[in-house]
């Protein structure tokens, strides 16, 4: 038996995983649906085009899918290329207990070794439970120093919960899976300076990659370290402020994921948030002064890009969010976030209006406040919680539906998209996951 916070993460993630309640089954299918039509949409981004040439360029033996590419690849390739094209959009979901965009590096291994293996659809189910709730324990314990020195969570904790996933799925036991987590570890790698380029989608690849290879090397009987989270020198020591509390379960960390509904930084959703309703109600960019933003600090390192020069950089730009929201514009329509808005000149006069203030510690988190000055002298204030899903489960549902179709249809057709949903929301009962890869390829079509 593995002892430690690694062996307790380990332990308490394999007894998650054991009895799933079906409102739980319900958000992992939901957070598939969301990847799948964030992937098959990913794929025309240039990072993952330049990946998948590179894939192509390399060659191996076929077994797993990769969005879009026509034919099948090895499962390593498979799990970087759809892991960078699930994070490409920035759309993707998001862990607030771990800073991590949880699918896009959790889905990738585990699809691809569930096509290779011809596995069942409950095995990936459970596989994803098991590698979410792990990460989250993770993410818990780092208690917020990992990110804030600069790290790219998605990147590396989100490797050591993708190896976890993928040593489930394989039936690996404790140890091995804690090897798998030590194997991870030595290869999580992501750094927030790279926000607004192509390097930060390929932290999430790479970390879906990694934990793939991890959970391999552990059941080749590759050794490593099984108490990497809390060695001297390991994971907490070298990138944290040490290890919190002792990894605990408190209910499923599943249950409070959080889906994006505009396709920037988690970051501006706040602010898009709070300007949009601004905007509703009758503030038009010619009332406005000045816009002040209040928000915590660690978005100053996260986006707050002040002068973007291309549509990825806009993302992280909390000014030419304000701007874009108060505008109108659809930041839910992945085409909105073009490189042209960075030369829009409307935007910019409006974006030079907003300052960004970074609230004093005790602010909370996700929380941002918008006090617009118009001109007319009446200042106006709104504000938005990020952290807070109002949405029941029906709802939440309707509307990733709505939003994978508007990905999904424009790649694969309208029927193939529908196809594609209905296997997902029936994954539970698939006999093979080859079905899944099948109905997300271009063959479906046909």
């Amino acid at each position: 038996m593995v002892i430690g916070a690694t062996g307790t993460v380990v332990r308490l993630s394999r007894e998650a995983a054991a009895a799933i309640p079906e409102a739980t089954r319900e958000m992992a299918r939901l957070c598939m649906l969301d990847w799948f039509g964030l992937g098959l949409a990913g794929m025309a981004e240039p990072v993952s085009t330049l990946l998948l040439a590179g894939a192509r360029a390399e060659g191996a033996a076929p077994a797993a899918t990769i969005f879009g590419a026509g034919r099948r690849f090895s499962a390593r390739q498979a799990a970087l290329v759809n892991g960078v094209a699930g994070h490409a959009l920035d759309y993707d979901d998001v862990s607030l207990a771990m800073n991590v965009h949880p699918t896009a590096v959790l889905m990738p291994g585990i699809f691809a070794l569930a096509e290779q293996r011809r596995l069942p659809g409950a095995r990936l189910v459970d596989a994803f439970v098991a590698g979410y709730e792990a990460a989250g324990m993770i993410g818990r314990m780092m208690a917020r120093s990992h990110y804030a020195r600069g790290f790219h969570a998605t990147g590396t904790i989100g490797a050591l919960g993708a190896a976890v996933a993928c040593a489930h799925l394989i039936g690996l036991d404790e140890e091995a899976t804690a090897r798998a987590i030590g194997l991870a570890a030595s290869q999580a790698a992501g750094l927030k300076a790279q926000f607004g380029t192509m390097a930060k989608p390929l932290h999430a690849g790479r970390a879906a990659e990694a934990g793939l290879l991890a959970a391999l090397w552990a059941e080749a009987g590759m050794t490593a370290r099984t108490d990497i989270l809390e060695a001297r020198q390991g994971f907490a020591d070298t990138q944290s402020a040490g290890l919190g509390a002792e990894p605990t379960l408190d209910g499923y960390e599943l249950d409070r994921n959080l889906f994006k509904f505009h396709a920037a930084c988690f970051g501006t959703h706040g602010t898009l948030e709070a300007v949009g309703r601004l905007r509703q109600v009758g503030l038009r960019p010619e009332d406005v002064e000045k816009i002040t933003l209040k928000v915590d600090a660690g978005l100053d390192r996260m986006c707050n890009i002040a002068e973007p020069r291309t549509g990825l950089a806009v993302k992280f730009s909390l000014r030419f969010n304000a701007a874009l929201a108060l505008h109108g514009f659809a930041t839910a329509d992945i085409a909105t976030y073009a490189d042209s808005l960075a030369d829009n000149a409307d935007l910019a006069r409006t974006a030079a209006q907003v300052e960004v203030e970074l609230a004093p510690e005790g602010w909370p988190e996700d929380l941002t406040e918008v006090t617009v000055m118009r001109r007319d002298g009446i200042v106006l204030t709104e504000r938005h919680d990020t952290s807070v899903r109002t949405e029941d489960m029906a709802t939440l549902r309707t509307r990733i539906e709505a939003k994978y179709h508007a990905l999904a249809a424009p790649v694969i057709g309208p029927e193939a998209a529908w196809t594609l949903a209905a296997a997902v929301t029936d994954v539970d009962a698939l006999a093979d996951v080859a079905e899944l890869a099948t109905a997300s390829s271009p063959a479906a079509r046909s």
